[in-house]
């Protein structure tokens, strides 16, 4: 088997990859973007929850109160402007929403701990933003699993759900809770979800690339204000449970295209996440 997709897709598609902070995408799924991009598909990364506080691994105590958000928000978009170097060709939008801490007036240390509130305001414009931007020819979705619980990550996956019904979609293990213990019952209650309720079959597919593992750890400490080399390395790693590879799960009209080399080869033994 060729360690990559075609080179020559019959079909120029328009990728969204739903990134529920401005590092999910990078950590989750760069040598994916990459390959898709490399393949002559167009990648657009969606991040939703732009306006945060969070950076823990930065210098943003030291702004005063009154500057910190803005501060941090632009720290954070800087990070994602680097990424986007390292995958030319991909573009960027960010629907501008707060984050959990600030959105629900609640510590970051609860986030995915605490349950979803159906009244958040955040569904509705997450959901109609998305829907706009893949209401053209050729769109195809990838959203997160909300692996780990994050309830940023649920609600995001959870408003974008219905529209996986008329589009190809695939959906991607979060990096870095997918190494967390316990996340496969969490994948396995999510496809018995999907299958009762959209008639929808989960299956794995594997997407090929030509970066390096080595490369994705670079492009994860781009996130400086996020992470460090310990997490980094949990990011990285990951990729060798797949040979070097990241792994998705995809409805039947994501299958029928990575069937024809455009988006990734079907997984046959998919080996399971951390039990």
């Amino acid at each position: 088997m060729s360690n990559h997709i075609s080179s020559k897709p019959h079909e120029r598609l328009k990728i969204f990859v739903l990134s529920p902070h401005r590092d999910d995408a990078a950590f989750s799924l760069s040598l994916s973007i990459g390959a898709w991009l490399r393949d002559g598909h167009s990648v657009t990364i969606v991040n939703v929850f732009t306006r945060s506080l969070y950076a823990p691994y930065s210098d943003a105590d030291s702004v005063h109160e009154n500057d910190r958000l803005s501060y941090v928000s632009a720290m954070r978009k800087k990070e994602d402007e680097d990424f986007l170097k390292h995958i030319p060709g991909a573009t960027m939008i960010d629907l501008n929403i707060k984050d959990a801490p600030l959105r629900l007036h609640c510590s970051s240390d609860i986030v995915c701990d605490m349950p979803v509130d159906p009244k958040d305001g955040a569904f509705a414009k997450i959901h109609k933003a998305l829907a706009r931007h893949t209401s053209v020819p050729g769109a195809a979705l990838v959203l997160p699993l909300a692996l780990g619980h994050h309830v940023d990550h649920r609600v995001a996956r959870d408003a974008s759900l219905p529209l996986s019904a008329d589009l190809p979609c695939a959906f991607y293990e979060d990096l870095p809770y997918a190494t967390r213990d316990g996340v496969s019952i969490d994948l396995q209650r999510f496809r018995e979800d999907v299958d009762a309720k959209y008639h929808e079959h989960l299956h794995p597919v594997v997407c090929y690339h030509s970066s390096s593992i080595a490369w994705k750890r670079t492009v994860a400490l781009g996130y400086t204000s996020q992470i460090r080399e310990d997490i980094a390395d949990l990011v990285s790693d990951f990729a060798h449970r797949y040979h070097g590879n990241e792994r998705i799960w995809a409805n039947d009209a994501f299958i029928k295209l990575a069937k024809a080399d455009h988006l990734g080869r079907v997984d046959k033994h998919p080996e399971s996440l951390p039990a």
